[in-house]
Order: C-alpha cells, then sequence, then structure tokens
C-alpha cells in the first residue's frame, strides 16, 4: 500500500512541477501588457498542487494527516487543476502550432502571442518563431493540468480505497 501512495504522489507532484514549470515560462516571456489570468492561474495551481503532493507525502508518515484532511486537499487541487486546463483549453481555441502566420487565430492570441500591442492601425506581436514556441508550451501545459488534475483524483481513489479503519 505504501509503494502504491507514494509512486501515485510522486506522479502527482512531478506533474504538478512540469505545470508550473510551462506556467512560469509562458509568464516570464509576456513581452507585452500583462500576463494572460489563464497563466496565472495555471501557476497557482501547479504550486497547489505541489503543495497537496508534499501533503500526502508527509501524510504516509504521519497518520494524523491522513483520512480526510489529505481527501479534502487532493479533490480542492483536482478540481482546480481541471478548472485551470479546461480555461486554458478555451482560450486556445484549437490553435494550429503549425500555422503562425500573422493573419491566423494562433498569432494574437494571449497566452501565446506574448501580448501584442497597436501602433497606428500595425499590430505588433513576437515573432513567429516564439510563437511556435509559446504555443507549444502553451499546449503541453494545457495537458499537463488534465494530467496533474488525473494523477489527483488517482491519488484520491488509492487513498480512500486503502485507507485504515
Amino acid at each position: 500500500m505504501q509503494m502504491i501512495s507514494s509512486i501515485a504522489r510522486f506522479i502527482q507532484i512531478l506533474f504538478s512541477i512540469v505545470v508550473l514549470g510551462l506556467s512560469i515560462t509562458l509568464a516570464r516571456q509576456q513581452k507585452y501588457g500583462k500576463v494572460p489570468s489563464q497563466t496565472s492561474y495555471a501557476a497557482f495551481t501547479g504550486a497547489l498542487g505541489i503543495i497537496a503532493s508534499v501533503v500526502g507525502i508527509v501524510s504516509l508518515l504521519v497518520d494524523s494527516l491522513r483520512g480526510v484532511i489529505t481527501w479534502v486537499l487532493d479533490g480542492v487541487t483536482g478540481i482546480a487543476l481541471l478548472a485551470a486546463g479546461v480555461a486554458f483549453s478555451v482560450a486556445l481555441k484549437g490553435v494550429d502550432c503549425n500555422n503562425t502566420s500573422t493573419d491566423g487565430p494562433t498569432w494574437d492570441n494571449p497566452l501565446i502571442s506574448g501580448g501584442c500591442y497597436e501602433d497606428k492601425d500595425i499590430k505588433w506581436c513576437s515573432d513567429k518563431h516564439k510563437v511556435h514556441s509559446r504555443c507549444v508550451t502553451a499546449e503541453a501545459d494545457a495537458a499537463f493540468m488534465f494530467l496533474a488534475f488525473l494523477a489527483c483524483i488517482g491519488v484520491l481513489v488509492i487513498s480512500f480505497l486503502f485507507r485504515r479503519n
């Protein structure tokens, strides 16, 4: 039981670290304007996932943390990660990372463009290579949010099935 829970927690913390890292990367690459709220929320959920994982790992050693405390924390974290993944997916609007032309929907998407500004009817966004890189990063971030959500659900199920009476 301890080994299965440890593996599940490791997967949970790994996916949460990836979500946090990709979200911070997107935020740091923001060139113009404010970081989109979806990116900030994704970074928050990645950090929350790490906290939930650490508390879950500690709960394997401290009996008083097992049960309801970890269930609630994992449940809230899972819901937050699911909401972040859905928000990111909706904001991406099914973009095609292979089509980063300046007249396509990918070019001025706030999550991908790194921000845009207009000067005398000319719209300036990041260069084409950065847009492609940010697009792939944003899609990976959304995918890892859903994977981290599934990891939270897996941890919840394992924790519930192996609970001590």
